[in-house]
């Protein structure tokens, strides 16, 4: 794994000690959360239009965020954040050394990265909100107030149903979609939003959940590790 260097870390010290000083920061703590990335922090007592100052030059001067971009307290970015800390006692920025910025995915150092760290978070959020959703369909506490379900389609879409070209609706996996679709036994669609506008009615074989690969699982038995993204209507037998 690459390792600073001594004018690496050089740089960003006299950067510091440039910065901080010449904006009247003679008080404030440091340290390295990982070998590419650092934490100071200055009191609160400087103000908080004075520490983005602050912190936004230092990232410029850095070399962590575009000189035409500047971040307010609470932001992050690729190379760099800001944030109060719990206790409201410090203003806190974080920031990824000058060189970390040219790891690519793939690079055994770019998982240090603030980047690859918000990746993860992302990520994480997305599985926790995934999950939740399918903790609802089996619980019962998603699924449609009605076995006859209502769709609006576009005139393509429903035109393609009724010549018998299309036979499996799509929606995407959400808390709106799955509480329309789970559980319905037949389906109304409308030819798009007009007054009048023509309606069918078809009897509804299955509804499954769709992974990004298109491989489909029972919307009460999903297996550990299937990510669902869409919900598939599998029609049967046109009823009206």
């Amino acid at each position: 794994m690459r390792a600073p260097t001594d004018r690496e870390y050089a740089f960003v010290k006299d950067t510091l000690n440039t910065v901080l000083p010449r904006n009247g920061i003679y008080q404030w703590d440091g340290d390295m959360l990982n070998p590419y990335l650092l934490d100071i922090m200055i009191p609160v007592s400087v103000g908080e239009e004075r520490a983005e100052q602050v912190f936004n030059e230092l990232f410029h001067a850095l070399g962590v965020l575009p000189e035409d971009e500047t971040i307010g307290i609470g932001v992050g970015r690729d190379y760099c954040a800001t944030y109060l800390n719990e206790g409201g006692k410090t203003y806190s920025a974080i920031f990824n050394m000058p060189f970390a910025v040219e790891f690519k995915e793939g690079d055994e150092e770019y998982q240090y990265t603030l980047k690859a760290i918000h990746a993860e978070d992302d990520e994480d959020d997305e599985e926790a909100e995934m999950l939740e959703l399918i903790e609802g369909i089996q619980s019962g506490r998603l699924k449609s107030k009605t076995p006859d379900g209502y769709l609006v389609l576009k005139g393509k879409y429903y035109d393609q149903i009724e010549d018998g070209t299309k036979t499996v609706e799509y929606r995407d996996f959400t808390e709106y979609m799955l509480s329309r679709t789970i559980g319905i036994q037949t389906i109304r669609f409308n030819r798009g939003t007009v007054k009048n506008a023509p309606q069918m009615k078809w009897e509804v074989a299955k509804v499954v959940l769709m992974d990004c690969e298109d491989n489909e699982c029972d919307p009460f038995n999903v297996p550990d590790g299937f990510w669902p993204v869409t919900i598939a209507i599998h029609l049967g037998k046109r009823i009206g």
